[in-house]
């Protein structure tokens, strides 16, 4: 388990807890400090001194992709899992995804649904993974399917992959994601086994940060489909939209109302509802109905 960290201090005891306390207890807990100027490092050398199994990486501050490729650099397990530092996982995730790869010899990696929660991990939503019913390579074209902490990966294809795009400041997961898609066979384990937190310092609450990195990560996957790029940039609209009304962030509420973004967001939400209508209609003539 791979958890980079930057000035985590406050979050990141609920995250080593819900990997510790799994019940697959065979688990390497791998926290790459980024340059923190908080008590992290402090902290980190507490819970290493409590539990062997963690392991501690301290590095100059290069941002998440580059953490989590310190990470994989050292790593020594079969299996690579992910977790922010403000995230939490359900006690039983690695068991059962871990169970189902190995039912599943064909599968490179297995993702799951997730929940999101406020600061104090206080339920605010369930969110089942919908776009599980197009094919993955169409649904990668419009969003990120799932967030960092959902699946579980053979190393394997970890190898095959390599590392995070480091020039990547954010959407780096998305863009991850798509190749490990390319290069392997996804799985889905229904159940909500992780949690996203929503707090106030996350990096994602930027617009223009996360719009400008979503851009460059959409350009350089599908260089040749400019209508692509636009709908990966309204996915990114429509999940701020869904962030703030949770999180009633009134003044980042009316940027987003603005009528341009809008359009924007609600027309990536009309295409994707457009390619699950069409992939219905082939699938029933495929059978002949």
């Amino acid at each position: 388990m791979i958890v980079p960290a930057y000035n985590a201090a406050a979050y990141l005891p609920d995250a080593l807890r819900s990997v510790l306390r799994q019940t697959h207890q065979d688990v390497e807990v791998i926290v790459v400090n980024d340059g923190s100027t908080d008590d992290t490092a402090e902290l980190l050398g507490a819970w290493q001194r409590r539990d062997m199994r963690v392991r501690a990486v301290h590095q100059p501050n290069r941002g998440l992709p580059a953490a989590r490729n310190a990470g994989l650099n050292v790593a020594r397990g079969e299996y690579v899992a992910f977790l922010d530092a403000d995230d939490v996982i359900h006690p039983e995730k690695l068991e059962r995804q871990l169970a189902y790869l190995t039912a599943h010899p064909a599968a490179d990696l297995v993702y799951s649904d997730y929940v999101t929660a406020d600061a104090d991990l206080h339920l605010l939503t369930e969110e089942v993974i919908g776009v599980k019913r197009l094919p993955l390579r169409e649904a990668y074209a419009f969003t990120n399917v799932f967030p960092v902490m959902s699946p579980l990966l053979r190393r394997t294809l970890v190898e095959r992959v390599g590392g995070f795009d480091e020039s990547l400041r954010a959407c780096e997961d998305w863009d991850y994601w798509v190749r490990c898609e390319r290069a392997g066979t996804f799985g889905y384990l229904p159940g909500h086994y992780s949690t996203y937190r929503m707090h106030g310092t996350q990096m994602h609450r930027d617009l223009n940060f996360m719009l400008k990195y979503a851009r460059l990560a959409a350009r350089k996957n599908y260089p040749t489909e400019p209508g692509k790029v636009r709908t990966m940039v309204g996915s990114v609209l429509w999940w701020q939209f869904g962030l703030q009304m949770q999180t009633h962030d009134v003044s980042k509420m009316q940027v987003l109302l603005r009528p341009r973004i809008l359009v924007t967001a609600l027309r990536m939400v009309w295409e994707v509802r457009s390619l699950r209508v069409a992939w219905k209609v082939r699938r029933l003539f495929r059978r002949g109905v």
